[in-house]
């Protein structure tokens, strides 16, 4: 796994703050492999929120179809996903 784009990290832990301060977990702690629904930091409502909310801010649509669902969860495995979209994003003309 190539290291992850500083901005995309810095964006995914700002959205996550709120759930990280209440669990009173720093995010230094957070490594890629930190599974955000196994460690009961997000459930799955607050999960799909946080990818929705991660589509608006990046300005992309990700396709999840094909992703494993253990690695999609993982913080790692968003960030990766985010770089993917990133990649395959196109301007959109209705902004």
């Amino acid at each position: 796994m190539k290291p992850a784009n500083p901005t995309a990290r810095a964006m995914l832990l700002g959205l996550l703050e709120p759930a990280l301060r209440r669990a009173e977990i720093s995010a230094r702690e957070i490594e890629d492999s930190f599974n955000l629904i196994e460690s009961g930091l997000l459930d799955s409502i607050a999960f799909l929120d946080l990818i929705a909310r991660l589509e608006e801010r990046a300005q992309v649509e990700f396709d999840l179809f094909d992703i494993d669902p253990d690695h999609l969860t993982t913080f790692g495995g968003l960030l990766d996903l985010l770089s993917t979209a990133s990649g395959n994003s196109t301007s959109h003309s209705d902004d």
